[in-house]
């Protein structure tokens, strides 16, 4: 199946938007990781909604999933860990 490569310029730059879209997902994530924790100062685990907390931890993970798939495509264009070179052809 053909893939169409990006040219450098433009990987870089999906590269750096990702890493930006992903940090700032991270820095949302962190803020509601301290909303539950004030929820769960007052409450308990009663106050903790275990729904918004999977979610929180799931969007977490995106987020720096996002950071790291953007670091690799400004590196070298190449999201997957496959061994090799990763030499762009």
């Amino acid at each position: 199946m053909p893939t169409t490569q990006l040219k450098p310029g433009a990987r870089r730059l999906v590269g750096l938007l990702l890493i930006v879209s992903g940090g700032l997902l991270v820095a949302a994530q962190l803020l509601r990781f301290g909303v539950l924790g004030a929820g769960w100062q007052q409450a308990g685990w009663a106050g903790v909604d275990s729904t918004y907390l999977t979610l929180t931890v799931l969007m977490l993970l995106v987020g720096v999933l996002l950071v790291r798939y953007g670091w690799r495509m400004r590196r070298d264009g190449h999201v997957s860990d496959e061994p090799g070179d990763h030499s762009i052809t």
